[in-house]
């Protein structure tokens, strides 16, 4: 970006310079056919990351080079074909317009004010780029690259065979993982040992080796599979969490993982604990009743409605009587239960608004854990239109490729990132726990599938979704969503969005049937749970 900086002002000096003087000569140099090209070779790329060259040189005559790769070839003169070919691009040159002050009174060859001059932008010219995920395996690699120029309507062409060198190193393990982490070590049992650790994504030609507690533990090379050292004399239940070494057989370089796993040695077989996670617990902690987001997540509002809270803290008495969940973290102290209400004096207005959680990376948990996301909500004070249909729901989206921006627009057009409603999927239970008439919490019903259908769900049911015979009018619903690992992604976001099915407005009363009501949600969370098996 420094090199763009200064070859645009360094353009603009010579076009107005010759917008001065038509003297300036474009013969910086004899013109022929490009010589010399040089790329500084690359020896430290690694497998599958992105690959970036410096810009290279190359003469010609003071000409704008255009540059294309020709081919590819391994280290054996075997060329690469388009599998490995779709990964790699050269930069080229670009026209840009860029504005002249009045106050410069610069002038073109008629006389007349210059507003603007086209300049060249070459600052990307001649890089080679090679995308992530490419398919370049361990070893060497030399890109046959044609040069082109052309002036007074005559093209000047040169190739030049291995202009650029490429060393592609192994791709070093970033992650170890033992599955589960929590492993038995049975004193006495030559059969008793741990499982294979998995290395994601990294080059598998490896040598495994012990960091620390060698001297209770061995480590079979060739799989990493830990057992007890034969000579270990064992007395009392020992815990221990092994640092483990990874070697490269390829280029001898070594990587340490710690606390990847904890062998517990005993004399008889134990079931061990099973790890849980919760990776992502907020607080929502915010503050009035139209905050534009808070701990952990952000609020947009495409049609306000005419309530008295947008996705703010709880003031009324309905929602203020959750129970805290076992899984909340003791440091939450500040938890916010967040209100979200529809309606003011009976009447209720068309609304949508979104609360959108912070984006999380998952794939450090794809390997040994299965993950969800996890809330708390209420649907509270909903009451049906003449048809029998909800005014309001709570929908709940996710996507794996949100970067940021308004999701939604006032018509309902999608304007960043792509968006799955997954309602029908998240498992549910409804409280059945009661403190001052309010609803509270524990115990929880029955799990079923899909959120409820708000209200008391009697009357006519033009949706087929309501549930006759129960209610979730201002009842707590414990709710989570286990997400599939092809959606484990680096940009998994949860949307929260309060969305109307109406026009107009509603009265709640015999002439205009409805009332969109309030919407409670607290304790959002993320967990993992280990697998074990």
């Amino acid at each position: 970006m420094k090199n763009r900086k200064l070859l645009l002002p360094l353009f603009y000096f010579l076009i107005i310079t010759a917008c001065e003087d038509s003297s300036l000569k474009s013969d910086l140099g004899d013109i022929g056919n490009p010589a010399d090209l040089n790329y500084v070779s690359i020896a430290d790329a690694r497998e599958s990351k992105n690959i970036t060259t410096s810009a290279p040189t190359v003469q010609t005559g003071g000409l704008i080079p255009e540059f294309e790769l020709v081919s590819i070839r391994k280290e054996d003169g075997t060329l690469l074909d388009e599998s490995y070919l779709q990964y790699v691009s050269i930069g080229k040159s670009t026209s840009v317009e860029m504005e002249v002050d009045p106050e410069e009174g610069k002038v073109d060859e008629n006389g007349n004010p210059l507003e603007s001059v086209s300049a060249t932008d070459s600052a990307d010219n001649g890089i080679i780029f090679i995308a992530a995920g490419h398919n370049f395996t361990v070893g060497d690699y030399y890109f046959t690259i044609k040069v082109s120029t052309e002036a007074d309507g005559v093209e000047y062409t040169t190739t030049f065979e291995d202009a650029f060198h490429l060393h592609i190193a192994p791709l070093l393990p970033g992650n170890l993982i033992y599955s589960p982490k929590n492993q038995n070590l049975v004193y006495g049992d030559p059969e008793s040992r741990t499982s294979e650790p998995l290395l994601p994504n990294a080059n598998p030609d490896v040598t495994f080796e012990l960091e620390t507690h060698s001297d209770k533990l061995t480590i079979d090379g060739e799989t990493g599979v830990i057992s007890i050292a034969p000579d270990y004399m064992y007395s009392e239940y020992d815990t221990l969490s092994p640092a483990v070494r990874v070697v490269s057989n390829i280029s001898e370089e070594v990587t340490v993982f710690e606390d990847k796993i904890i062998t517990i040695i005993t004399d008889t077989p134990e079931e061990m604990p099973v790890e849980t996670i919760y990776m992502h617990y907020p607080t929502l902690n915010t503050s009035g009743s139209f905050p534009t987001g808070g701990d952990g997540f952000a609020v947009q509002v495409d049609i306000p409605g005419n309530g008295q809270d947008i996705w703010g803290v709880v003031d009324n008495s309905a929602g203020k009587f959750l129970e805290a969940p076992e899984e909340r973290p003791e440091e939450n102290t500040s938890q916010t239960v967040l209100e979200t209400q529809t309606f003011d004096s009976g009447v209720t207005h068309p609304t949508a608004s979104w609360m959108v959680t912070k984006t999380q990376d998952l794939t450090v948990f794809q390997y040994g854990y299965e993950l969800s996301f996890n809330y708390y909500y209420q649907p509270a004070y909903q009451t049906y239109m003449e048809d029998g249909r909800t005014p309001t729901d709570l929908e709940v989206y996710i996507s794996t490729d949100y970067t940021g921006g308004d999701i939604q627009d006032a018509e309902g057009n999608w304007l960043n990132g792509t968006w799955t409603r997954v309602n029908e999927s998240i498992r549910c239970r409804r409280s059945e726990g009661v403190t001052n008439g309010k609803s509270s919490g524990p115990p929880w019903g029955p799990e079923f599938m899909g959120t409820p259908y708000p209200g008391n769900q009697e009357g006519p049911d033009p949706d087929g979704r309501k549930t006759p015979g129960t209610s979730f009018y201002g009842k707590w619903v414990k709710c989570s969503y286990d997400i599939p690992p092809e959606l484990i992604s680096r940009n998994f976001t949860v949307a929260f969005k309060v969305a109307s099915y109406f026009e107009g407005e509603l009265l709640n009363n015999s002439t205009v049937p409805g009332r969109g009501g309030t919407y409670f949600l607290s304790d959002f969370n993320y967990r993992a749970d280990e697998l074990t098996d």
